[in-house]
């Protein structure tokens, strides 16, 4: 298969869903070095005509365009209040920018010692409890235990690793398990989990989990009034001080969710649900995984959601003070757009529904209708 041929089956296998976790990774790395720029327009042709064939029987249907990546954008249609993406070509022009997070955290080790990874050297960072730390330039942290040293693992020693709003960072721990820490977060972890009972670790925001089995030792996540047990498993958890609702996404395997206050309230997860804790009471829903672990692969990811709950994501990703200015539109959005892409780009795609506008004073956006 040509190349271009390959780029093209690729997209259209992302719009279908029914890409491979092996084909997803490659779709990713490619939007991001742009290579598929090229290729969008025969792929979006052939949507677009599809969705104006349906569009000529709404006449009040509104069409709006806004860029997605590199060369794509966004087709927006306005139906009962919540405008639904499209990806199409289109070269806007950008007024003002806002360059979107990247990989940044800062690692407190059990000393004390504070490291900043942005800054850090590729390699070796430092030892603690017979465990190397490895830094990647690829933005992972990477804890491997020595077995000459591995008996004289201190289980005692907690690091802790903190993102800043714009940061995001991949910890891989000595038993096998990988973390993903989103924006504005904090993971606290023991620096082995040699001797212990359980892996037990502190979660405030939001992070990703691949849990390496292990029925001996279970993993505990404790975040937000809430904690979560596991023996090996994919799952989100989003646990941010300024949402009101914490919720725990289950991908793979299962999980068991019990709040903080009340050992009583707790509940089984399964692959495809989530779980959602207000006000101390626990429900269960199913919901699109996807959309909850996009920001893991590079994208946001909307789905009918309030103004609000949109710019609280932009504000953690992009580092910005968001303020509100007269009422607040009560329209809900839906829709794609790459957090590669600067912040001028998810405000126009808002501002072109009409109703909502935005005053950009340097990293300080005020929202108005």
């Amino acid at each position: 298969m040509e190349e271009k041929d390959f780029y093209q089956t690729l997209i259209q296998r992302y719009l279908d869903k029914q890409l491979t976790d092996d084909e997803l990774e490659v779709f990713i790395d490619l939007t991001r070095s742009g290579k598929l720029d090229a290729q969008f327009d025969a792929v979006m042709d052939r949507e677009l005509n599809s969705i104006v064939s349906a569009d000529l029987k709404q006449p009040k249907t509104r069409k709006l365009w806004f860029p997605l990546a590199a060369a794509a954008s966004i087709l927006l249609i306005v139906t009962a209040g919540t405008f639904f993406l499209f990806l199409q070509k289109n070269n806007a022009v950008v007024n003002q920018d806002i360059d979107p997070g990247s990989y940044k955290a800062v690692l407190t080790l059990a000393d004390g010692r504070k490291i900043a990874l942005t800054d850090a050297t590729n390699g070796k960072l430092a030892m603690q409890a017979g465990i190397e730390i490895t830094k990647t330039a690829d933005g992972q942290l990477i804890y491997q235990v020595k077995e000459a040293e591995q008996k004289t693992a201190n289980a005692t020693l907690f690091n802790t690793i903190s993102t800043p709003r714009g940061g995001q960072y991949q910890i891989n721990l000595p038993d096998g398990t990988k973390i993903w820490l989103n924006s504005e977060s904090k993971l606290k972890y023991p620096a082995s989990f040699a001797n212990l009972k359980q892996r037990k670790v502190e979660l405030i925001g939001e992070a990703y989990f691949e849990v390496a089995k292990n029925k001996a030792l279970p993993f505990l996540v404790l975040s937000k009034q809430q904690e979560v047990e596991v023996l090996g498993t994919h799952f989100n958890i989003n646990s941010y001080d300024n949402e009101l609702v914490v919720k725990t996404t289950l991908l793979e395997g299962s999980v068991w969710v019990r709040t903080t206050n009340n050992a009583s309230v707790n509940k089984v997860i399964k692959p495809g649900e989530q779980s959602v804790l207000r006000s101390g009471q626990l429900l269960v829903n199913t919901v699109n995984t996807e959309s909850e672990i996009a920001w893991k692969e590079g994208i946001f990811n909307f789905e009918d959601e309030n103004i609000q709950s949109i710019m609280r994501k932009l504000e953690r990703w992009y580092d910005i003070d968001v303020t509100y200015k007269g009422a607040i539109t009560t329209t809900t959005f839906g829709g794609k757009i790459s957090i590669h892409r600067p912040l001028s780009k998810a405000l126009k795609l808002l501002e072109s529904t009409g109703d909502v506008h935005f005053k950009i004073e340097g990293r300080r956006i005020t929202v108005m209708q």
